[in-house]
């Protein structure tokens, strides 16, 4: 076998050869195709993973009922994994991580598991990307484990404070009472989507139904580790002006569940930070303005270059 090429699988067809100077052809990236598990500290993490090189993005997702990895970021994990190797994570919880004990807070102890998971998969560092509840995670990260973390993207993110927006907020009160009451539903769930999301046109009915079957599975286990489940959250706000690494700050300026006021008061508090604001946008920012939101990370990233991590 000539050096440099690998050996075709049985049953695996043979790829046409390459028109020089084309682009090469991907194969799609779907959820099984870019499935992964990972065992850290007896608990099993579940992941997505594509793209390769140095540059590594840590990808966590939000804490509503019914998100998961692939939910939040599927929309961006095929243009951005064409520049870096991608880890789109389950919370522990969530999609198909094992649940583990909130003790001592909120948002520690899964910056404490993603932690452990890089060095599980030789990665020294990585630019996170957080998505409210993953933008806590993505601070606690940045504080608590500063070797592992380059910059940050903090999107529509927990950890601050809302400077005079309502407490708790209109999509607060929704998640908290998903599970309350008569418990999940489809209608719930729909009603929660179109609070969440400026278009209300984005609100299919596939995706309703995907969300919903996602936070009625696993039974009270996994609805424990909802957000609804009232787990009192650090105070980050107070230790943020200690994080270190450039930091992008993105927001929808019809967010009814973190106001935009929050993005303001991480932009003053956070020493080195930029903020990006998008009109006619909700909570969901990669999904709602997904090729805008993958350039304007991108962008991000090449302007701000980050040392080599392992892996």
């Amino acid at each position: 076998m000539a050096a440099g090429t690998r050996e075709r699988l049985p049953g695996e067809t043979p790829q046409a050869p390459r028109t020089p100077g084309a682009p090469e052809a991907r194969e799609p990236l779907t959820r099984e195709s870019t499935s992964r598990f990972v065992t850290v500290g007896g608990t099993r993490v579940h992941y997505h993973e594509a793209g390769t090189g140095p540059e590594v993005l840590l990808c966590v997702h939000g804490g509503a009922p019914g998100a998961s990895g692939w939910g939040n970021f599927g929309s961006n994990i095929a243009e951005l994994s064409r520049h870096a190797r991608v880890l789109v994570v389950d919370l522990p919880g969530y999609g198909r991580s094992d649940a583990i004990e909130l003790s001592g807070g909120k948002y520690r102890p899964y910056a404490d598991v993603f932690a452990a998971m890089l060095s599980e998969l030789g990665v020294e560092r990585a630019s996170v990307v957080g998505l409210a509840t993953g933008g806590a995670v993505a601070i606690a990260m940045a504080l608590h484990h500063a070797e592992r973390v380059d910059r940050l993207v903090l999107v529509s993110s927990a950890g601050g404070v809302p400077l005079f927006s309502a407490v708790p907020s209109e999509g607060q009160k929704a998640i908290r009472s998903y599970y309350a009451g008569e418990g999940p539903s489809r209608e719930k769930m729909r009603a929660y989507l179109r609070m969440m999301m400026s278009d209300p046109g984005l609100v299919t009915d596939e995706l309703v139904e995907e969300r919903y079957l996602e936070s009625v599975a696993g039974g009270e286990e996994r609805r424990a580790g909802a957000e609804s489940a009232g787990v009192p959250a650090e105070p980050l706000w107070q230790e943020l002006g200690r994080i270190e690494v450039p930091t992008l700050i993105v927001w929808g300026t019809e967010n009814r569940v973190q106001g935009f006021d929050n993005a303001l008061f991480l932009l003053r508090q956070i020493p080195d930070a930029q903020l990006h604001l998008f009109k006619r946008t909700g909570l969901w920012v990669p999904y709602e303005r997904a090729s805008e939101f993958t350039r304007l990370v991108l962008g991000f990233l090449a302007e701000h270059p980050a040392g080599p991590a392992a892996g």
